[in-house]
């Protein structure tokens, strides 16, 4: 079984970086780390692994998702990747385990739509 967590993760930070959590985002961005922390968690929920092991594997994804926010700056909640951003987040959260496990290949119409305004944003700042 490949881990596509940290791909997706890192994905994310990518997608957000330099822009930010607060309120709905922060809400967005929490949902989205409790669904892949489930995801994780219930694919490996029939092998035999040890206690150590579990609690390794979700102190790991704890502090992946605490990471991702920190690796981003704010954004006021008027700026207009905030919304985009809310909708990407929530998006990917409403996914289910099987399509999280191949998010490079899956794309969600809101995250599509974010990136294309992150680019274009990002553009007319350089």
């Amino acid at each position: 079984m490949i881990n596509t967590t940290p791909i997706l993760l890192a994905s994310l930070v990518f997608m957000l970086s330099g822009y930010s959590f607060a309120d709905d985002l922060t809400d967005a961005s929490d949902g989205l780390c409790d669904t892949i922390r489930t995801c994780a968690l219930e694919a490996v929920a029939g092998q035999d692994l040890t206690g150590e092991l579990r609690q390794g594997m979700a102190s790991v994804l704890t502090n992946s998702c605490a990471e991702m926010r920190s690796q981003v700056q704010a954004v006021p909640a008027n700026h207009k990747l905030y919304q985009p951003a809310v909708g990407c987040l929530r998006s990917m959260a409403s996914l289910s385990c099987q399509q999280l496990h191949r998010a490079g290949e899956v794309k969600t119409p809101e995250c599509v739509a974010y990136e294309q305004m992150a680019k274009e944003a990002s553009a007319s700042q350089q």
